[in-house]
């Protein structure tokens, strides 16, 4: 009788250690497809030393970006080798999510929408609720978070690329030894996700974000169309450069948030998560690359451009936080502190989603050194 109970609890532990173990087992060895030559990862534009988050110690390499481009679509880095940072943020949507709340790695939705992280190089501040201000930091997050990667304990990833053949020689060509740290993911990862640049839209070619004399739209540049025209000087006029502004079109110093008025009780509090004056305040996203990162919003609630823009016509709510900027005092001058509707047409409407799509980059979203190396 002892014989078979030991026998079950055999059988019932070796079942159950497999299970626990088959959740963190490289089950995927499909190795990266990476050119003989290096890519260039220097920056074709150089950000201002004021607009330029780079640390001394962390500066861009082709190695090291390399290595972070393997390591940011690897699927390896989730617990399950399902998820990878390519998983939410897709090269064709301008690197951010196509879905309102994105996927993890067991298939569970996480709370906010994925948002681009193109020109992260500009950046202070990261997520939507602003909570942590080093590009080192947030790039290890997600792999660390339980819903979103699940590699909860930072001494696990390290140990688990050891065994991954091809992790060695890159951590070698790019930090000079085979050693794999936490630290050195963080920094390969950060690197490529600071070569990651987008200043070459039409309307970076054209002059029309600012004009040949500093106004919006004021441009005779054949390019442009008179709808995207008309956009970029309704996009002035109507105030949206308050908050979209600077060569990131995310504010002049990237300090920024908000309370749009999307409801008045908010479910996601936002920065007011822990801040209690802040309640429904989110950090200001930038512009660039708009046309491509549907859904909008933290939680994806807007699925077009025509939507978020009727939602500053005429849908804002007026909540306590709400930011002064959407309020008719801060246009008018008459004291009425109501949200403010800008009273546009649905010719006007068409404008502005006009000027908006010439906010895309399309080399960003092909250029080879920012793909998939996994995919064939």
């Amino acid at each position: 009788m002892k014989t078979k109970i030991s026998l079950f609890a055999f059988v019932a532990f070796s079942a159950l250690f497999f299970m626990q173990c088959k959740k963190t087992a490289v089950t995927n060895s499909t190795a990266p497809i990476l050119p003989e030559s290096t890519l260039d990862y220097h920056l074709k534009v150089i950000p201002s030393s004021n607009n330029n988050n780079t640390p001394n110690d962390n500066q861009i390499t082709n190695d090291g970006a390399t290595l972070g481009r393997v390591l940011f679509y690897d699927p390896k880095l989730s617990i399950n080798n399902q998820t990878s940072c390519g998983s939410c943020h897709l090269q064709s949507n301008g690197f951010a999510d196509n879905k309102s709340a994105s996927i993890g790695f067991e298939g569970n939705k996480t709370s906010r929408n994925s948002s681009t992280i193109i020109n992260v190089i500009n950046q202070s501040s990261y997520f939507w609720d602003k909570r942590t201000d080093k590009l080192e930091t947030m790039v290890l997050q997600p792999i660390r978070h339980q819903v979103e990667m699940g590699m909860e304990k930072s001494s696990v990833l390290p140990k688990k690329l050891a065994t991954i053949s091809y992790y060695a020689p890159l951590f070698k060509k790019a930090f000079g030894t085979e050693e794999i740290t936490a630290d050195r993911i963080s920094k390969a990862l950060s690197q490529f996700l600071r070569s990651m640049t987008s200043y070459d839209s039409k309307a970076d070619q054209t002059m029309l974000m600012q004009g040949n004399f500093g106004g919006w739209g004021q441009t005779n540049d054949p390019r442009v169309t008179p709808a995207e025209k008309r956009g970029a000087m309704l996009f002035s006029n109507a105030g949206c450069t308050s908050c979209h502004s600077g060569n990131n079109l995310r504010g002049w110093n990237d300090e920024g948030e908000a309370n749009i008025g999307l409801e008045l009780n908010y479910t996601d509090k936002g920065l007011g998560e822990t801040d209690a004056t802040k309640v429904g305040m989110f950090k200001i996203p930038s512009l660039r690359n708009v046309a491509l990162t549907a859904p909008y919003m933290h939680d994806g609630r807007f699925k077009t451009l025509k939507e978020v823009i009727n939602h500053y016509n005429a849908g804002v709510v007026d909540h306590p936080n709400l930011s002064s900027v959407l309020r008719n005092n801060a246009w008018n001058g008459n004291g009425d502190n109501s949200p403010r509707k800008l009273n546009l047409t649905d010719g006007d409407i068409n404008d502005l989603v006009a000027f908006l799509t010439t906010l895309t980059d399309e080399s960003i979203i092909s250029d080879a050194k920012f793909s998939d190396p996994f995919r064939k």
